[in-house]
């Protein structure tokens, strides 16, 4: 059996403007619902007015849910574009040149070659943070996510050590600074 319960605050609030009945907005749903019911509204009517607004209650629900299927579609189908376009992406090769005895990404993509250049900013023994590494020109035409597996992979190689330090930026929340081992 249908009951003023079902109801939301606000349509306790159109069914009462519905009946003439005046409630206040600070009063609570318990308060709505005995002032109503106190009204002294047919049986038969106050029913039909249950209803009618328990049917607004489940249309507005549909629309929401709709919406909800359509989002996922939606991200769905913007994550298989995301996929096809970064396996269409080619990789360009990089070029790496000699000046001033410093080697210089000119296009990069190449994880060995960026992994090369990276241990040729970090000398054995030194250390540079992130915000430093990412402030090399050189890296900063290298997109962040493979900048940062090329430094997961130095790190795995033992060739860097990564541990805290003054950087603003982290990679993966928790590398700030690296150190050359060798």
């Amino acid at each position: 059996m249908v009951s003023l319960n079902d109801l939301t605050v606000s349509l306790l609030d159109k069914l009462a403007k519905e009946c003439n009945i005046p409630l206040k907005k600070s009063l609570t749903k318990k308060e709505k619902i005995e002032i109503i019911n106190g009204a002294n509204i047919e049986d038969l009517k106050l029913r039909e007015l249950i209803q009618k607004y328990l049917t607004i209650k489940k249309s507005r629900k549909k629309p929401k849910d709709d919406l909800i299927s359509e989002l996922k579609g939606r991200i769905r189908l913007l994550e298989e574009q995301v996929k096809f376009l970064m396996s269409k992406i080619s990789v360009s090769e990089v070029k790496l040149s000699d000046d001033e005895n410093q080697e210089i990404i000119t296009i990069t993509s190449d994880l060995r070659d960026i992994k090369r250049f990276i241990k040729s900013v970090i000398k054995p023994g030194e250390s540079i943070s992130i915000d430093e590494l990412i402030e090399i020109r050189e890296l900063q035409k290298i997109p962040l996510i493979t900048l940062k597996h090329a430094i997961y992979d130095l790190i795995d190689e033992n060739i860097v050590n990564s541990s805290e330090g003054k950087s603003r930026q982290k990679l993966g929340g928790k590398i700030n600074t690296l150190t050359r081992i060798k």
